[in-house]
C-alpha cells in the first residue's frame, strides 16, 4: 500500500511550509546569514520570564479552564479598549493566532466554503483552510504602480465574491509583504461583508510594529458589524513566539463555539506561561519598535537602487522582486551559496516573482545580508 492510500485523502491539500524547511537547513549550515525566519531577533523581556518561572514554582502547572485565566483575558480587552478605543464582546485565550484561526475555521466553514484571502498570503492560510475542507479565493494586493504599497484593490476584491463565498481574511500589518490597511481600507471591506453577509478574520499579530502611522483595527468596528473576529497574541511584540499564546475576540456565541473545540483539541492554553503573559502589559517595548523601524529603513535603503521594493509599512518584513535575467530557483541558489537564507515568494503567492526578506536579525547580519543581495542583482545572472 502505498502512502497515498495510507492517508487521509485531506493531505493531498497539504503543502510543506517553505519557511519550516528553513530551520532544517539552517541546522545543516556554519554561521549562516538568516533573514528568512520570522521572529523576532530580541529575548523575551525578563518580567514574563521570571512571571513564568514564579508560577512553575508556584505550582501552576495544571489545566487552566479551557478560555483562559479569567484574569488574563481581562487584562487583554483592558489591552484593546486602551489602545483601540474599543471594548470586544468577547475574549478567548489560543495557542497562538495559528490556534485561533484554525479553531476559527472549524467553527464558521463547512466543507465546499469559500474564503478569500490576500496574495501575497501568510503560509498557513491556505494550508489550514484546506484541512476544513474551504476553498480558497484569492485577492491581489500586488503594486500596479510603484510605491502604491501592498494594499487590496477593492473592486476586485468585490468582484472575487461568488455565491459560496463565507468570509474575508485579512492580515495587517502583512507576513510578507510588510503592507497595511489604512482606516479606508478596512471601511471599504467591512461594506462589502455587510453586504453579503461574509465574515471577516482579521490576523493583527504584528499590530504593534507600525512604523509611519497609526495602525489601523478591525476591534473597532465590531459594533458595527458583529461577523468579525480579530485575532492577536504575545509572540512578536514580546519575543515569545515558542510560548504558543495569543487570543481571539468578538461575538460571544463563535468564541464559545471555538472554546468548545479547544476542549478537544488545544485543551489549553500552557498554564506558567499564561501567569508569564501577565506582566506584558505593564512593560514598554517601544524601544524595539525604534530599532525595527530603523532595521526596515536599512533594508529599504540598501536594496531600493537594484530591487523593485515596496516600503515596508509594518511587521517585520520586505517582498522584493527578483532582479531582471534572475528565475527564482537560480537566485535562491545563489544567495544560499553564499550563506543567505531568505524565503521563495512562491510559498506565499500564486506569482514566483518576489521573495521574503525578515529584517528582525541583528544589524552585522542585515548589513551582510544586504550586500550580496546588491552584488547578485549587478552581477546578473
Amino acid at each position: 500500500m502505498s502512502v497515498e492510500q495510507r492517508l487521509a485523502k485531506r493531505m493531498g491539500r497539504i503543502e510543506g511550509s517553505g519557511v519550516r524547511r528553513m530551520f532544517d537547513l539552517i541546522a545543516t549550515m556554519k554561521d549562516p546569514i538568516n533573514l528568512s525566519i520570522g521572529q523576532a531577533d530580541y529575548d523575551a523581556p525578563e518580567e514574563m520570564k521570571e512571571a513564568a518561572i514564579r508560577a512553575i514554582r508556584a505550582g501552576y502547572n495544571r489545566y487552566t479552564p479551557t478560555q483562559g485565566l479569567k484574569v488574563l483575558g481581562e487584562r487583554v480587552l483592558d489591552h484593546l479598549e486602551a489602545r483601540r478605543g474599543a471594548r470586544p464582546e468577547s475574549v478567548l485565550m489560543t495557542s497562538g493566532v495559528s490556534g485561533g484561526l484554525l479553531l476559527s475555521m472549524m467553527a464558521l466553514l463547512d466543507p465546499g466554503d469559500e474564503v478569500l484571502i490576500p496574495d501575497p498570503y501568510f503560509v498557513m492560510y491556505r494550508n489550514v483552510l484546506a484541512l476544513v475542507g474551504a476553498e480558497v479565493r484569492t485577492y491581489d494586493l500586488y503594486p500596479k504602480r510603484d510605491g502604491e504599497g501592498w494594499r487590496p484593490d477593492l473592486e476586485e476584491m468585490a468582484a472575487r465574491v461568488g455565491p459560496r463565498t463565507k468570509a474575508i481574511l485579512c492580515n495587517s500589518p502583512s507576513n510578507p509583504t510588510g503592507g497595511m490597511l489604512r482606516e479606508e481600507d478596512i471601511d471599504r471591506i467591512l461594506t462589502l461583508a455587510e453586504a453579503h453577509g461574509l465574515w471577516v478574520l482579521s490576523d493583527e499579530i504584528y499590530d504593534h510594529f507600525s512604523y509611519d502611522f497609526p495602525f489601523a483595527s478591525f476591534v473597532p468596528r465590531m459594533e458595527r458589524w458583529n461577523r468579525c473576529l480579530v485575532f492577536g497574541g504575545f509572540s512578536k511584540t514580546w519575543g515569545v513566539p515558542g510560548w504558543r499564546l495569543g487570543w481571539a475576540v468578538g461575538p460571544e456565541d463563535v468564541l464559545d463555539a471555538m472554546k468548545l473545540l479547544q476542549q478537544y483539541t488545544f485543551v489549553c492554553c500552557p498554564a506558567p506561561l499564561q501567569h508569564g503573559a501577565l506582566a506584558a502589559f505593564d512593560l514598554d517595548m517601544s524601544a524595539h519598535l525604534k530599532a525595527y523601524r530603523r532595521k526596515r529603513d536599512l533594508v529599504y535603503e540598501g536594496l531600493k537602487e537594484d530591487f523593485r521594493i515596496e516600503r515596508p509599512e509594518g511587521s517585520f518584513y520586505a517582498f522584493p522582486a527578483y532582479p531582471e535575467g534572475w528565475s527564482e530557483k537560480d537566485f535562491l541558489e545563489a544567495a544560499l551559496e553564499r550563506k543567505l537564507l531568505i524565503v521563495p515568494g512562491s510559498a506565499f503567492s500564486n506569482r514566483n516573482t518576489n521573495f521574503r526578506l525578515s529584517f528582525a536579525a541583528p544589524d552585522d547580519k542585515l548589513a551582510e545580508g544586504i550586500e550580496i543581495l546588491r552584488d547578485l542583482a549587478r552581477r546578473g545572472r
